[in-house]
């Protein structure tokens, strides 16, 4: 895979724009997950409250610690962390919320070794039997990747070499993404030969993680690099976000997903100043034209939340098309029936056809397609337009003098000369 920086350039000129939005507050910031609500309707969400919801410990007595969660449903949620063994050494721990508890695995076969400091930090969810968790490990002599795989009765570990830069070398993966059981992006970082950190990505396809730790995902090989976090819609878009070292201070990056390449943006209008420091933490995507990415930058002695939000400009739907001009024409009625159209079609006549009472009226359909003549006795004469009804046989008190159709065409009216 090959990163470059002519993605979001011209994604630019496409009026997509990432926007700070910086919130008042204090950081670093502290996520606490409280509890799960059921869906509600509108009117009740209003009402609803968070609480702290009971979580078992692997270890009562030692340190336990959640740092990533994903749910599918409100009976489905996995919390990922670690836990101390009790001989000082971070274990994995996962969590599994049914709806209503959460079930406690902390099993040894979810850690490489016991003697080894095993850490998970995200977990991505595309359904029940779905799911994996990233993190790393201690091979007793460097930090690798580690990803665990969720099929909907067991977890299985890997481990394996090929998911990591080299067995030598400190790899960090801190966030992943799935949009299903075949597609998945993991973001972190790695040591390069010089120790310096630069950024990571690994993705699935459904049957093998690939790795990229190519130089082109960060801005240079001897600047800090890092992903923290990382956020997919499709097998075609994805997010990333992090930071890098300008050489004087840390700065927001974010890299995204075409589907076949990698483009990393790193550019002085996604921080707040290029001598404060900015860094961001994690991205959520709602779909391909809206993503928020969030973090913190300093400000005066302390650091603040920030947030940054992307958009693509949508275009208003273009104006309705004019109505068709009215047609320039008219029609004369006779009291026998005769029709006499000036630039109007015919649709028909009662000439020469014998009539009870004289034609004392008129009316088109709206849209010029038709038209009824009604007579004085109250009988109505349909021409390609339809019938709804007529006076005729029915005793009138006085003549009817005139008609008169619908707006929508839907029906008349019969006007008599006493005002009927």
């Amino acid at each position: 895979m090959v990163a470059s920086h002519i993605g979001f350039a011209a994604a630019r000129k496409l009026a997509r724009t990432w926007r700070r939005r910086v919130l008042v507050g204090v950081a670093p910031m502290i996520l606490l997950f409280a509890s799960l609500a059921s869906v509600v309707s509108p009117a009740a969400a209003a009402s609803a409250t968070w609480s702290i919801t009971p979580t078992p410990d692997a270890v009562a007595s030692q340190v336990n610690s959640l740092t990533g969660v994903s749910c599918v449903s409100t009976s489905f949620c996995v919390a990922v962390g670690s836990y101390n063994n009790g001989q000082g050494v971070p274990q994995n721990l996962l969590l599994t919320w049914n709806g209503s508890t959460w079930a406690l695995d902390s099993a040894a076969s979810l850690s490489t070794s016991t003697s080894n400091s095993n850490s998970l930090n995200g977990v991505s969810c595309a359904s029940t039997i779905f799911c994996v968790a990233v993190g790393s490990y201690h091979n007793s002599i460097a930090i690798q990747n580690l990803l665990l795989t969720w099929n909907g009765s067991a977890w299985s570990l890997d481990a394996s070499a090929s998911l990591s830069t080299s067995g030598s070398q400190y790899n960090f993966p801190t966030g992943v993404s799935c949009v299903s059981a075949s597609f998945c992006v993991a973001a972190g970082s790695y040591y390069n030969g010089q120790g310096v950190p630069q950024n990571l990505l690994l993705t699935w396809n459904g049957s093998t993680w690939s790795l990229d730790a190519s130089a082109s995902l960060s801005t240079s090989g001897s600047q800090y690099n890092s992903l923290n976090g990382v956020s997919c819609v499709s097998t075609s878009f994805c997010v990333a976000a992090g930071y890098y070292y300008n050489g004087n201070a840390t700065q927001n990056l974010l890299v995204a997903w075409n589907g076949s390449a990698w483009t990393l943006d790193s550019a002085a209008s996604l921080s707040t100043s290029a001598s404060n420091s900015n860094s961001l933490s994690g991205v959520s995507c709602a779909s391909t034209i809206f993503c928020v990415a969030v973090g913190k930058h300093i400000k005066g002695a302390v650091y603040q939340n920030l947030a940054l939000s992307y958009a693509v400009a949508t275009s208003p739907p273009p104006p309705p098309p004019p109505p068709p001009a009215a047609k320039q024409g008219y029609w004369f009625v006779a009291s026998d029936g005769g029709i006499f159209s000036f630039n109007a079609p015919f649709y028909g006549s009662m000439g020469a056809k014998h009539l009870n009472a004289p034609i004392v009226g008129m009316a088109s359909t709206p849209d010029g397609k038709g038209y009824w003549f009604v007579a004085s006795d109250g009988g109505i004469f349909s021409f390609n337009a339809p019938f709804y009804g007529s006076m005729g046989a029915k005793h009138l008190n006085a003549p009817i003098v005139g008609m008169a159709s619908t707006p929508d065409g839907k029906g008349y009216w019969f006007v008599a000369s006493d005002g009927g």
